[in-house]
């Protein structure tokens, strides 16, 4: 298994439940395909360097996690189709 840095961008215009059942959601999702969250950041709504998908800002949320690597680009897939997430990022970190 290697680690990982996750951050993803969600709308900014859910409503706090939203943004906290998201996060919630972001997090199972890692777990179900053999990832073990270890580190979760709720950065909460910034501003961002130019626009995602026409937005200007967005919820952020870090996560740092354990998962086989073959698991990386499965979540990337499943996470693009979230219409709620704007941008999702893995970076794998060196042991």
């Amino acid at each position: 298994m290697n680690k990982y840095d996750g951050i993803f961008i969600f709308k900014p215009d859910l409503s706090e439940k939203d943004v906290e059942s998201e996060y919630s959601k972001a997090e199972e999702m890692i777990q179900k395909h053999g990832g073990k969250v270890e580190k979760t950041e709720k950065w909460g709504k910034k501003r961002t360097a130019y626009a995602v998908k026409k937005f200007h800002d967005g919820f952020f949320l870090y996560i740092f996690f354990e998962a086989p690597p073959e698991s990386i680009n499965v979540l990337t897939e499943l996470f693009k189709l979230n219409v709620n997430i704007l941008r999702v990022q893995f970076v794998k970190k060196d042991d």
